[in-house]
């Protein structure tokens, strides 16, 4: 579970997000961000502290529409949020190395993320391509929307997990302060 300063709960900037239209998809899951403004953006000489970055407000949407069974929306839910979780765990502990924590610990709570016996011990070892490589620059969003799909019912928790990791880099890399550029600019060189 994620702390309750991280959880998006109004409706409103939920609506934000969608009418933002800035997304990203995967085949199991659309990420919808907003920036933070530039004033709440920490500052390029500011010293670089570990708590001096505060963390998005993050919500999970599963529609009714989509996914018919409110047992399978949370199930899908708990999935995905335990991924994000651990793909972001290092930030919220004040590591630098970001992934590095999903790739090396395995998920304690087995049954959020599988549902049999064979799949947790195949599960647990596997960690995303980007593990100990990524490093996402969650301060610079106010608030992130992760949309499931379909597909996310039957997709194997090494699935869920590289989806999750890979729409955060696509964010970033598409929307995001890339080095010291402006969001949506070319890095500097």
């Amino acid at each position: 579970m994620l702390p309750a300063n991280e959880r998006l709960r109004k409706s409103s900037v939920f609506q934000r997000a969608y009418t933002g239209r800035k997304n990203v998809n995967t085949r199991l899951v659309t990420l919808y961000v907003v920036p933070r403004a530039k004033s709440e953006r920490k500052a390029p000489g500011a010293k670089q502290t570990f708590n001096a970055e505060r963390m998005p407000f993050v919500g999970f949407v599963a529609a009714k529409k989509v996914l018919k069974s409110a047992v399978a929306r949370n199930r899908v839910k708990r999935r995905v949020r335990e991924a994000y979780r651990l793909l972001t765990r290092s930030l919220r502990d004040g590591h630098s190395d970001t992934a590095q924590a999903a790739g090396e610990k395995t998920v304690q709570n087995t049954a959020i993320c599988t549902e049999t016996k064979t799949e947790t011990t195949t599960e647990t070892k596997s960690k995303p391509e980007s593990a100990g490589k990524a490093h996402y620059k969650l301060g610079q969003w106010y608030v992130l929307v992760f949309v499931l799909h379909a597909a996310a019912l039957d997709a194997s928790w090494a699935e869920i997990l590289k989806a999750v990791d890979e729409c955060l880099s696509k964010a970033e890399h598409k929307y995001g302060v890339i080095r010291g550029g402006e969001p949506g600019g070319k890095p500097r060189e």
